[in-house]
């Protein structure tokens, strides 16, 4: 996807605030312009106006704002809002990053508009924080089509963002040796333009912690890249969510891809007769 404004929603909490300053720096990168927006009840839009502009001015830059008055529930005021914007948007929300159990009791509204939401969405995880120089997009990759299906928007936000890619896979313990473990991820890396054809590497463990210690530990990661299936927290109880688990613990954002193909691949396979 290419892109020419950021678009923050905020509710004045300490991770849409941390999502204020990742879409600062987007907005930078991708000489792109910022927006703040909140969704207020009828009856608190001055004061949601007034405390928005003051956000804004504080930016430092010529960040615009909008509030929308509903009464109605804010999720989903917010996913209308991100289903009927222009397609030169990308959205930057902070999340809690709460594990299923913690969003059956609490609900989680990032993690349900990229369920809702066919487009790739920037997710800013509690532990996230911007990395300014950083120059590296980082692309988990396994033998699957739906994790390599982050690659197209991912080639295209890291040319917005002047990063370059590098894809990563993980491995378990048992494999021979380098270049057969390797093999994989080069082949899908050769596959692209250049830079992003270039940088490629193979990490050992679960894979969520695997990718987020990666992470922690290379300063040159400025964002990741992931689809997620957007399994409902119910179900996540006993299959879990790798993108979920990367985004609570991950020191930097994640860009996160939920396509229309998962859903239609589960039906699919829901709709299949198991044989006897």
């Amino acid at each position: 996807m290419t892109f020419t404004r950021v678009v923050v929603p905020v509710d004045f909490s300490e991770q849409s605030l941390a999502a204020v300053a990742v879409g600062q720096d987007l907005a930078m990168r991708g000489a792109a312009s910022l927006q703040l927006l909140t969704i207020s009840a009828s009856k608190m839009v001055a004061d949601s106006q007034a405390a928005l502009a003051a956000l804004s001015k504080s930016t430092g830059q010529s960040t615009s704002w909008r509030v929308i008055p509903s009464d109605s529930d804010p999720e989903i005021a917010l996913v209308l809002e991100i289903l009927e914007a222009v397609d030169n948007t990308l959205w930057c929300l902070g999340s809690h990053g709460r594990t299923a159990f913690g969003e059956l009791m609490f609900g989680s509204i990032s993690a349900d508009v990229v369920r809702e939401v066919e487009t790739c969405v920037v997710m800013v995880g509690p532990r996230a924080s911007v990395r300014p120089a950083a120059p590296v997009l980082l692309v988990p990759i396994d033998n699957t089509e739906l994790s390599a299906a982050i690659l197209a928007s991912a080639v295209e936000v890291a040319d917005m963002l002047k990063m370059s890619l590098r894809l990563v896979q993980v491995g378990r313990s048992g494999i021979p040796n380098d270049s057969n473990e390797s093999s994989y991820i080069r082949h899908i890396a050769e596959r692209l333009h250049p830079p992003h054809n270039r940088d490629f590497d193979v990490l050992h463990g679960e894979p969520a912690s695997a990718i987020a210690e990666y992470v922690k530990e290379t300063a040159d990661v400025g964002m990741i890249a992931m689809v997620t299936r957007g399994i409902p927290a119910g179900a996540r109880l006993t299959m879990g969510s790798t993108a979920l688990k990367v985004l609570r613990h991950a020191a930097v954002p994640v860009l996160m891809l939920h396509p229309a193909a998962v859903d239609r691949q589960s039906a699919d396979a829901d709709s299949t007769p198991s044989s006897r």
